[in-house]
């Protein structure tokens, strides 16, 4: 008899696990991406993508369309989905537009603008930026979340950018070497 009951209770114990595992995912979590996939499809705005990343909070637009109000539709679509629960960071090109020359601008400018001021110290910020789109990810480190949030500021006064992805990690500041010591003469 015991063990009748322990295979019947190995039996529903396995039975139940994947129902348990599914319950580590939150319920309130809801599927972004599938849900703006959707609605873009529904729009018939089949070149355009949505890529939901929970670090960031943020659903990103890629792909092509024809026209400028396809592009803003798959965008109000998006936000619509997404509501207050993160941001939409619209990398969608239009067709026919230049952009590429736009975003090659904006990386010359905003090389130009970290390099050429003086306030940026070179030991503390290691930036890497990237347009598409005219909106710019930056990546690399900075020494504190203040530092982090100015190089926002700095990145979003670049003429043309339309939105910033700050993915800097902060990383405290590199203690300084000492000046070698000049030579006597």
């Amino acid at each position: 008899m015991n063990r009748l009951f322990s295979s019947i209770l190995l039996a529903g114990t396995l039975a139940a696990a994947p129902v348990l595992s599914a319950c580590n995912k939150p319920a309130n979590e809801p599927d972004y991406q599938a849900r703006v996939n959707d609605s873009l499809k529904d729009a018939q705005l089949k070149d355009v993508k949505a890529d939901w990343k929970a670090d960031e909070k943020a659903l990103h637009l890629s792909g092509e369309v024809e026209k400028a109000a396809d592009k803003a539709r798959a965008a109000e679509l998006a936000k619509q989905v997404v509501g207050t629960s993160g941001r939409v960071v619209d990398e969608v090109k239009v067709e026919g537009s230049n952009i590429d020359e736009v975003d090659n601008r904006i990386e010359k400018d905003l090389d130009a603008a970290f390099k050429e001021d003086d306030q940026w110290d070179r030991d503390n910020f290691d930036l890497t930026f990237h347009s598409k789109a005219a909106v710019v990810s930056v990546t690399g480190t900075a020494p504190t979340q203040a530092a982090k949030d100015r190089v926002t500021e700095r990145v979003r006064r670049i003429e043309g950018v339309k939105d910033v992805v700050n993915d800097l990690e902060i990383k405290p500041e590199r203690a300084k070497e000492p000046a070698a010591p000049k030579p006597k003469k």
